[in-house]
């Protein structure tokens, strides 16, 4: 029986973690996936083992050498070792993706928790690098140079009309 034949299309988010807002230098990409699951996963009231599907929601565009981010969060407990790892990008609403595939998962009944983590390590390259690999999600707009990104985009046309 699938989670869907057993509850309808009602998806429970039963624990949650965050890190810190803003520059966070002594933390890397790995530390703060592994905190963050962490903390969801002691919210949630479950153990490592019983998490069924892991779902990143992380935009690189090459700002960090790892293309595969995913595993990071298997740094956490040796339980979660087999447990399948999926990276998700869909640019700025990349963390809204990886909910999508999770809730996905479980309506599908391929999961019964499915540990859903967004994370993004920006401040440790420079403001061009940061920038460009931000444009690199806009069809028009990649390949060009940029220290602001999208933020910069936003800002010089918030106040046309």
């Amino acid at each position: 029986m699938t989670v869907h034949e057993a509850f309808g299309t009602d998806v429970l988010l039963t624990g949650w973690g965050h890190s810190p807002f803003g520059k966070l230098p002594d933390e890397t990409l790995e530390s703060l996936i592994v905190s963050v699951a962490a903390d969801a996963i002691a919210s949630a009231g479950i153990e490592p083992g019983q998490v069924d599907e892991i779902y990143l929601g992380q935009f690189n565009c090459g700002m960090v050498p790892l293309g595969f981010p995913s595993s990071l969060a298997l740094q956490l407990s040796d339980d979660l070792a087999k447990t399948p790892a999926t990276r998700v990008e869909n640019a700025r609403a990349s963390g809204s993706a990886a909910i999508q595939q999770g809730v996905k998962a479980l309506l599908a009944g391929t999961a019964r928790h499915v540990l859903v983590i967004g994370a993004e390590k920006m401040t440790h390259a420079p403001a061009d690098v940061v920038g460009a690999a931000l444009l690199g999600a806009d069809y028009e707009l990649a390949g060009t140079d940029s220290v602001t990104g999208f933020a910069g985009i936003f800002g010089s046309r918030g106040g046309r009309r």
